[in-house]
């Protein structure tokens, strides 16, 4: 059996260069700025001493309660459909394209596991349990030490793990049609980074939480790339 790799090897090694040029630049911004800070202090109201959209129902309800449902039920239906028996199917997809779609729905939940895991592991305090914010914790920037704290648990950003893994529908336009498979990956990023954005503005997380659950996306993608074939012929 022939197998086909998802892209070519030079593209992969710059994807890789990428990856890593990104991880610099997020600990660099993380620790060397004060754009965390900067940000979130956009979104406190000083005088109110407190976030002002924290309950808005925007942010709270419509981007992150229904969002979340939505793009639970969009997984769950992928899962079907990559998952049900070929006879039940016929000939609605090719194989080709049920292997792609399990390869999304096990990166989504993949993702969703090790942030999880890392959140509850990690002592990083989100911005509203923070001094600054009315909180109780001490600042210390994202990737220093931290000490321990009761309220922290809020790296990586989780939410944004509930549609970045739109992120890997990409795979579906590989390796025929790489440039609509970049569009739709950046598509899916740009909904990660949209929900991540929307709970900054609650409060509940700074830019450098948001864009670490951006990063590990692209890791598990890059690491399909680089480990697994597009389609066995």
């Amino acid at each position: 059996m022939i197998k086909s790799p998802w892209l070519p090897q030079p593209t992969l090694a710059a994807l890789w260069c990428v990856w890593i040029a990104l991880a610099i630049a997020i600990v660099w911004l993380a620790n060397a700025t004060a754009l965390d800070l900067a940000l979130a202090d956009q979104q406190f109201d000083f005088t109110q001493h407190s976030f002002t959209q924290k309950h808005a129902f925007f942010y709270e309800t419509v981007m992150h309660v229904y969002a979340k449902h939505l793009f639970t039920v969009i997984w769950l239906a992928l899962l079907l459909l990559a998952w049900l028996p070929k006879r039940l199917l016929g000939h609605r997809l090719s194989t080709d394209t049920r292997y792609k779609l399990r390869w999304i729905v096990l990166l989504a939940l993949l993702n969703a596991i090790v942030v999880s895991c890392l959140k509850h592991q990690m002592p990083h305090a989100c911005p509203w349990d923070i001094v600054r914010y009315g909180g109780s914790a001490p600042w210390v920037p994202t990737f220093t030490s931290h000490p321990a704290l009761e309220a922290g648990h809020c790296f990586p950003a989780g939410h944004t793990t509930s549609g970045v893994w739109l992120s890997a529908l990409g795979l579906l336009w590989l390796p025929q049609a790489p440039r609509k498979a970049l569009l739709v990956t950046i598509a899916g990023l740009a909904v990660g980074f949209a929900l991540g954005w929307a709970q900054q503005i609650r409060g509940a997380h700074f830019l450098s939480h948001t864009l670490t659950s951006l990063w590990l996306m692209c890791g598990w993608l890059l690491m399909v790339f680089t480990f697994s074939k597009s389609r066995i012929e």
